[in-house]
């Protein structure tokens, strides 16, 4: 409530809309000077400058003085120097700085990537060759290795689907036992069905959406290891799917064709539909097994095609309403689905907003702060010095068993004080001590392969770490707009707190005040009685006018007080050019 309150009370906003050209001191308001650039953002930020007469010049001119001595106020009554103001400033200066944290280029290629993508649903297969985001460069080429020798093999002509129960190392592409179940579960061979954007990691994603229908990617590297993908469809985005379905179980629909009594019944099923002898409704009561939906004719809920089986929802999109489908397999049993309606989904520029805030909790997120991260590299001369010498120490006087245990303390190794900084940036260093201390935040955490390899792997988030937070600390020399937009939110903040003291609450609270207020006020409610005689509305009637109208009082009397205590004197040469502009 407090912020939305802000965004209409800031009568003068400090936000510089343009660069200052104009220094000249238009009014003095105690101790504070206010040129007349400031005074004309703040006025131009809710007026126009041109249809501007005097007497409105006058008047938001009178408003912003006043505005600026309550400000002036707040701050002499130490009103900012609250932990619970603190806070919220450094909440607000942390939200705002974000927008200037990300290379903003990249951020909206990004966005309008993710845009087009949300535009369609893919169908896709994968196979993965499995690689630690932390190994060494040996494991890692070993890695790539093996699935380019299982694309050779796939393009030279064989089927992906049974590449993926040969060489996959993602455990859901073979068949396998479901203790849950206590039977033999069919692999998906691969088959990842239909996705959206956002549903995978970007990598992945941007592979997927990219690639021709038919196609097989080259191996694209994900935190998982490598993959590669095969598209097998990729539609207009659909909604939702409204189906009928009559299911006939069979826990090894998924090894081949219906055989003997299931098949003889899928094929009665379809055949007494096509001659009409029974409506669909009347074959799912008689012949389907699915208990949830059967009593009801077969309607299912409605889903989206969204990692739904491939096949299920492949077979679904292309029945035209009120046809039925052909026995579909899963690892229950068989499905004929009747097409009851199919809705698209219609993206306008809308879904970008909600696109934006989604992409910032995304893993591409990273892309964009990369990015700003290797230009602010170039822009402070980034140099890398003691880093070689650093990681040689570590790996020397690092346990193998570091992250697994607490008893060693890599800050105080000895020695680690005399390395050369890892890097200098700008006046920065990074040091190996300040390195080891990112290390440290880490143990616990379980890897695979030597100790040495994930510290490295460390390294790169530790010098993004120590750029950001440097940047963080010269925004507002670098960006006006940014030093403006936090002065903004820290006086509105002091206005509204002290408002809220002065007058509000004040005149809320003042119980007394406000009956003696009601006897001076009363005669503007006259009501006449029976007799015609005149008499007044009762304070408990009219109590939420007359306590508006006792801060408006209370407001007038404090402005008088404010006035005396800060003088204020307006440079009446200056103030006649505005008129001319």
């Amino acid at each position: 409530m407090k912020r939305i309150f802000l965004s209409f009370l800031l009568l003068g906003s400090m936000m510089a809309l343009y660069a200052q050209t104009n220094n000249n001191v238009l009014v003095r308001i105690g101790k504070e000077s206010v040129t007349v650039d400031e005074f004309l953002n703040a006025y131009q930020k809710n007026n126009t400058l041109s249809e501007a007469t005097e007497k409105d010049l006058r008047e938001y001119l009178d408003l912003y003085i006043n505005y600026r001595m309550k400000v002036q106020e707040a701050i002499s009554l130490q009103m900012d120097t609250s932990s619970q103001f603190k806070n919220e400033l450094a909440s607000y200066q942390t939200q705002s700085a974000q927008q200037y944290l990300v290379d903003t280029e990249v951020s909206d290629h990004l966005l309008e990537e993710a845009f087009q993508n949300s535009k369609y649903q893919v169908r896709a297969s994968h196979i993965l060759v499995r690689c630690n985001p932390n190994a060494n460069p040996k494991d890692t080429l070993a890695a790539y290795h093996k699935i380019m020798q299982i694309r050779d093999k796939i393009v030279k002509g064989m089927n992906f689907n049974e590449a993926a129960v040969l060489y996959s190392e993602d455990e859901s592409a073979q068949d396998h036992y479901n203790p849950h179940l206590q039977r033999k579960q069919y692999g998906n061979k691969g088959e990842l069905g239909y996705f959206s954007v956002l549903e995978m990691i970007y990598p992945f994603e941007k592979a997927a959406f990219s690639l021709p229908v038919g196609q097989v990617s080259m191996p694209v590297r994900t935190q998982y290891g490598y993959h590669l993908i095969y598209v097998q469809d990729k539609i207009p985005a659909v909604g939702k799917i409204f189906v009928s379905q009559v299911f006939v179980q069979d826990t090894n629909a998924l090894a081949g064709a219906p055989q003997g009594e299931i098949a003889e019944r899928l094929k009665l099923i379809q055949n007494q539909y096509k001659s009409g002898k029974m409506s669909f409704e009347e074959l799912a009561q008689n012949y389907s097994e699915d208990k949830a939906t059967k009593n009801e004719g077969g309607k299912m809920e409605p889903f989206t095609p969204n990692r739904r089986p491939g096949n299920y929802v492949a077979a679904a999109l292309k029945l035209k309403k009120g046809e039925i489908s052909e026995p579909i397999p899963s690892n229950l049993g068989w499905h004929i689905l009747r097409c009851d309606s199919v809705v698209k989904l219609f993206i306008t520029e809308d879904a970008k907003y909600m696109l934006k805030s989604a992409l910032a909790r995304d893993s591409r997120a990273r892309t964009s702060r990369e990015s700003l991260v290797n230009r602010l590299k170039k822009e402070y001369n980034f140099q890398e010095g003691g880093k070689n010498a650093a990681m040689k120490f570590f790996k020397k006087n690092v346990p193998e068993n570091y992250f697994q245990s607490t008893a060693t303390d890599i800050t105080r190794l000895k020695g680690i004080e005399k390395l050369k900084p890892m890097f200098t940036f700008a006046d920065q260093t990074g040091t190996a001590t300040e390195f080891a201390q990112f290390v440290a935040r880490y143990q616990g955490t379980p890897i695979n392969g030597a100790v040495i390899d994930f510290i490295q792997s460390l390294y790169p988030g530790f010098v993004t770490e120590k750029i950001i937070r440097y940047e963080k600390l010269h925004l507002t020399e670098k960006y006006p707009e940014y030093r403006d937009l936090v002065k903004e939110f820290h006086d509105g903040m002091l206005l509204y707190e002290i408002n809220s003291q002065k007058v509000w609450n004040a005149a809320i609270q003042d119980s007394v005040g406000i009956e003696n207020y009601y006897e001076v006020v009363k005669k503007d409610f006259p009501v006449k009685d029976s007799t015609g005689a005149v008499t007044y509305k009762p304070l408990q009637e009219i109590r939420a006018v007359v306590i508006g109208r006792y801060q408006d009082y209370l407001e007038a009397q404090w402005i008088k007080e404010l006035r005396n205590k800060y003088p204020v004197v307006v440079d009446e040469k200056i103030f006649q050019t505005l008129l001319k502009r």
